[in-house]
């Protein structure tokens, strides 16, 4: 079964915001996209490219093994130059932060399950 290939990982996005509308802002469903990672698909191709609204910043979360565990991890891209942001910048900024982090627990927990689902019919 495969599973955090692009077409799995962008079913497991849209019901995210489909089903948990008070894990996310209207504007963050516009700025997530998933994108192929690799030039061969495969069980771990799907790529969440998430746009900031305050800073220009390339953030996406990515599926990796660790010692053979599937695991998604958020990364951020290095910027040349800094930024400033008013209170309400900052503001917005960690509710990005924080809708980033709540996405990524869904795709892990989505993971998890499809790793056990795995394991469970191979027995």
């Amino acid at each position: 079964m495969p599973y955090r290939d692009q077409t799995t990982v962008e079913a497991w996005v849209k019901e995210f915001f489909a089903s948990c509308p008070e894990h996310s802002h209207p504007e963050m469903k516009a700025d997530v996209s998933v994108l192929e990672m690799d030039i061969d698909a495969g069980h771990d191709s799907g790529l969440v490219a998430v746009s900031l609204r305050n800073a220009s910043t390339l953030t996406y979360i990515q599926p990796i093994t660790d010692s053979g565990v599937p695991r998604w991890i958020v990364t951020f891209e290095s910027r040349s130059e800094s930024f400033d942001l008013d209170a309400v910048g900052v503001t917005r900024l960690a509710e990005d932060l924080a809708a980033i982090g709540r996405l990524c627990t869904y795709l892990q927990q989505k993971t998890d399950e499809a790793v056990a689902q795995r394991a469970t019919a191979q027995v």
